[in-house]
């Protein structure tokens, strides 16, 4: 069934609440002080259906102290219905509200003359021609249509309904990726808590894992409603309710809700603004259902007349590239725009410029230049969603014709050639250290964190074919080096290391580490000390010389026969070794076959 958001925007009093009951029948004003005052005050949602469609309705306060409410239900809509009174005309909310609509590029706008009993033609025509002219003004807003209607008498109203049935959801390239804001928190008696919010992209199924990016908690979507009807998946653009498994207290709105590896959080970003705003502002930052206190940060004034500005923000928040948002100074609109930077680097100043303006410009191939050349040991795609709102399939694409860099499509990791300089400094250095080292690209791997596998077997068949190295049983070694010599003195200062580490040697892979070798060859060389019974191994990374053994095992029976018995404790605190070791050396104990065990301590059977 195609699904699309459409909203009410509009002065108080000029009929939206009305005019959705009209064409569904449900009062959005539920609430006591709403009930009483007359006024909408909170975000009101409901639905109307036809056999292959379904919309969305998100009824908004028109009041002006509740522009913060208005915001965070317009952020999600395809189209906007303009409710505009025709006895009082364009009111100064209605203004406020076509520019928030502009600001958060809602771009398709109804335009609904109301309260068309009380005026004739004349009148509204004129307030028709008021509302075009103002609107022109916002080149990124189209009306659709105009109806004439009267909530009052039902004029126009089934007109209306049938045409919003043709109205198509806005384009949204969401990649599959959910990205859902939470504005309403209740507890349902038998269900438990229960979040509304605005499905802006992806998909949400039943049972699914979800990340509360803002709380940083993995929740399970026990159920999900959309507008009263249980479904077993949502898709966007929708109103989706859903059951968590979470407190209350642990939610707020404003989350995001979304799935694992997508977002990180910033305590700022860098953005396109128009508008008015002064170096240094204090204004609140209102994105999705979320608001926080920023402070702007002109980094420059653009020849449009639009500024690049960095927003340093009370709270961290998890932005998105071109994602819209708006400002507030002193409870009024003072503009917004799209955020470029949701990813903060610490570039330099120059460098930060030419980053903003290729992304301004959405040159992500000069994008991604940048960024190869500042992480020159790899800048990675999974944050390819929140940096350019990109799926991993075009990012890809993007990265395979970045010059002078390497990317590894297994691990998406974009690496500058001078990485692939660094790896082969490093394996020289080694082999000069030591000329007995052994390599492979999982040990490479190992030792430079940042390095994939397929980066160091690129950078060691290099060296290969310069003959620094050459392979040789599946690893490399020194160019000239004798594999088989390399294999026995590998044993020897590998038996040494832990003989020298006593009753506390130093685990296998520090180790290797410390011998510069690879995994396989470090282990190989483990299990030929181990069969010919020179060392022992008491636990996963845990061998021990056998002469050191048998003293550990002297002192532990010395122990039993003057304390009693052994346990961890006493043993930890006797011999002055750790946890590990200590259990480690008591379960070997219980192997001997004279050690009885009761409640976790050891006795000598008699």
């Amino acid at each position: 069934m195609n699904s699309v958001i459409i909203g009410t925007a509009g002065h108080i009093d000029h009929g939206k609440t009305a005019l959705i009951k009209a064409l569904n029948g449900v009062d959005g004003d539920k609430l006591a002080s709403e009930i009483e005052r007359g006024i909408t005050i909170d975000l009101s949602f409901s639905n109307l259906k036809s056999k292959n469609a379904n919309i969305a309705f998100i009824d908004v306060p028109g009041h002006e102290n509740l522009v913060k409410t208005m915001i965070s239900g317009a952020y999600a809509f395809d189209c906007a219905l303009l409710i505009v009174a025709s006895d009082d005309g364009l009111m100064p909310q209605s203004r406020e509200h076509i520019e928030i609509l502009s600001l958060l590029d809602v771009k398709s706008v109804v335009l609904c003359i109301t309260k068309c009993d009380l005026t004739d033609s004349p009148r509204q025509n004129e307030v028709k021609k008021e509302c075009e002219e103002f609107i022109a003004k916002f080149s990124n807003l189209q009306i659709l249509n105009t109806f004439f209607l009267s909530a009052k008498t039902n004029l126009g109203v089934d007109e209306l309904k049938s045409y919003l049935f043709n109205i198509k959801p806005k384009p949204r390239k969401n990649g599959g990726i959910l990205h859902y804001y939470i504005d309403r928190i209740f507890t349902l008696k038998g269900i438990g808590t229960v979040v509304t919010g605005s499905l802006i992209s992806g998909a949400i199924s039943r049972g699914e894992k979800l990340l509360c990016a803002d709380c940083g908690k993995i929740l399970t979507a026990k159920s999900l409603q959309i507008h009263d009807t249980d479904t077993q998946v949502a898709y966007a653009p929708n109103r989706v309710a859903i059951a968590l498994d979470a407190k209350t207290s642990e939610l707020e709105r404003g989350y995001i809700l979304t799935k694992k590896g997508f977002f990180r959080g910033f305590n700022e970003a860098d953005t396109l603004f128009r508008g008015k705003i002064a170096h240094g502002e204090d204004v609140s930052f209102c994105v999705g259902s979320k608001q926080t206190p920023a402070k702007a940060r002109i980094i420059k004034e653009l020849d449009s007349g639009e500024f690049l500005i960095n927003f340093k923000f009370e709270k961290t928040m998890f932005l998105k590239f071109d994602e819209p948002f708006v400002c507030l100074a002193n409870s009024r609109v003072c503009g917004g725009g799209r955020v470029l930077n949701a990813v903060i680097e610490p570039l330099k100043k120059a460098n930060k410029a030419e980053f903003l303006t290729a992304l301004l410009h959405k040159n992500f191939k000069k994008a991604f230049e940048i960024l190869s050349k500042f992480h020159r040991h790899g800048f990675g795609l999974f944050s390819a969603y929140q940096r350019f709102d990109m799926d991993y399939d075009s990012a890809k694409a993007i990265a395979k014709t970045i010059p002078n860099t390497y990317f590894d499509e297994a691990t998406l990791c974009v690496y500058d050639n001078s990485a692939i300089g660094d790896i082969k400094e490093l394996i020289k250095f080694i082999i000069d250290k030591n000329p007995h080292a052994v390599f492979s690209p999982t040990s490479i791997a190992l030792k430079l964190s940042w390095a994939s596998e397929s980066l160091a077997s690129l950078v060691l068949s290099e060296l290969e074919r310069a003959s620094v190295i050459e392979k040789t049983g599946g690893v490399y070694i020194k160019k000239g080096a004798n594999l088989q010599d390399l294999k026995q003195s590998l044993e020897g200062k590998i038996f040494d290391i832990i003989k020298k580490g006593g009753i506390a040697p130093l685990a296998p892979y520090n180790i290797y580490e410390m011998l510069d070798i690879d995994r396989v060859s470090g282990d190989d060389a483990l299990k030929k000390l181990t069969y010919s019974k020179k060392v022992v191994r008491l636990a996963h990374n845990l061998f021990v010389e056998a002469g050191n053994l048998s003293q550990i095992i002297k002192k532990l029976y010395d122990l039993i026969k003057e304390a009693g018995f052994a346990d961890v404790a006493n043993v930890k605190e006797s011999l002055n070794l750790s946890r590990k070791f200590a259990i480690s050396y008591l379960e070997y104990l219980d192997n001997l076959g004279d050690i009885i065990t009761i409640d976790n301590k050891r006795y000598l059977k008699k």
